[in-house]
């Protein structure tokens, strides 16, 4: 499971849909799907906003890390795979 792949189980979970979660944070719906869809491109005080308005457990906020984790190590294989094909 990837980080997008996890806020979405997380507020589906609560259904909550898009619109709930952004009115919650008070940015526009597409601000709110921009953030889900490449969390990786939050700062970090948002990405802990977001968890908090979906009140995650500490169960939640590990696989969210997990997930976090699982991102840069293919972030970090395709740069490699990048950089081999380069030489």
């Amino acid at each position: 499971m990837n980080s997008t792949e996890a806020l979405k189980s997380f507020r589906g979970k609560r259904l909550k849909t898009q619109d709930d979660i952004s009115n919650i944070l008070n940015i526009s719906r597409q601000a709110y799907c921009t953030y889900e869809n490449n969390p990786l491109q939050c700062e970090l005080n948002l990405i802990f906003k977001i968890l908090e308005s979906m009140n995650v457990d500490d169960m939640e906020i590990e696989l969210f890390l997990n997930a976090i984790k699982q991102d840069y190590l293919s972030y970090k294989n395709l740069n490699e795979s990048n950089e081999k094909e380069g030489d």
